[in-house]
């Protein structure tokens, strides 16, 4: 059970990231002395550097300089950790949606850094934290355009496919509550749905990642939600009820398709959500 100093910091993640609740922001440490307040950021010595200072520490944030808008909202939530005490070391984990961001601590230098996606993520961080933002950046999207609250996932959770789905172009997500352990409610499957001969396997959500990067787009969605996905995109989502809430042939593009505005500022050319709920079958 999280203690109450946790919940309220997965709060704080929760404003500060834009994710919706469930979509926590808990680093793995006990509070520290209070009384610090949040200092200013700025950009670093050079395009893709962003630092801060965090009371005597100082944090190095590096990613792709188009991402500024994701960096802009990570360092607001450094800021209000730091405003609730909260100690940052090479010890510290910090889940945020689908990621967890970790930290190399050199004395008083922080440098904040994502799994190694590219090599082992489950073992290896790396100091570029490009993928992470960018995908959260689309996940946050995704969200705001149907209009609900986001439900963390980690990347070393699993996720229950069919065998060979990840080499199917239609392919159907489906997130049902989570059984505990480190599923994380989502199920894969051909479009067409399960057929009586497929074999059923876990897979890790990093390795669905870098076999087919655009289905993290909804793995953020609530349990009752369902992704509809072809060639190479998201096509259709259905809530709970079993209405359409969004669909690409009469909605438009999501900012995979429009990677220009993925790092713009907070409150700048931001999605308005468009629930126009319809119903998956229409009555004959």
């Amino acid at each position: 059970m999280r203690s109450s100093f946790g919940r309220r910091l997965g709060a704080l993640g929760i404003v500060v990231l834009g994710l919706g609740s469930g979509c926590k922001a808990e680093p793995s440490v006990e509070p520290a002395a209070a009384g610090e307040q949040p200092e200013s950021a700025s950009e670093g010595a050079r395009p893709g550097e962003w630092v801060m200072a965090y009371g005597a520490q100082t944090i190095y944030v590096h990613a792709d300089p188009a991402l500024g808008g994701e960096v802009e909202r990570l360092l607001l939530l450094f800021g209000d950790l730091l405003a609730e005490s909260v100690p940052l070391t090479a010890k510290t984990r910090l889940p945020i949606g689908w990621t967890t961001l970790t930290f190399a601590a050199d004395q008083d230098r922080l440098v904040v850094e994502e799994p190694d996606y590219d090599n082992d993520p489950e073992a290896n961080t790396r100091p570029d934290i490009s993928v992470s933002l960018a995908t959260l950046a689309r996940q946050r999207a995704v969200l705001e355009q149907v209009g609900v609250p986001g439900e963390a996932i980690d990347f070393d959770q699993h996720v229950l496919t069919v065998t060979g789905v990840l080499e199917r172009d239609e392919v159907m997500l489906v997130r049902v509550e989570s059984p505990g352990g480190r599923l994380t409610g989502w199920r894969l499957t051909p479009a067409e749905g399960l057929e009586e001969a497929d074999e059923v396997e876990s897979v890790p959500v990093h390795v669905i990642f870098n076999a087919r990067p655009e289905l993290l787009d909804a793995m953020l969605l609530p349990p009752g939600y369902l992704a509809l996905y072809g060639g190479g995109r998201l096509t259709t989502i259905v809530n709970e009820a079993n209405e359409i809430v969004w669909d690409w042939a009469t909605d438009g593009d999501l900012p995979r398709d429009r990677a220009s505005e993925l790092g713009s500022l907070i409150g700048a050319g931001a999605f308005v959500p468009k629930p126009r709920p319809k119903p998956l079958l229409e009555p004959l």
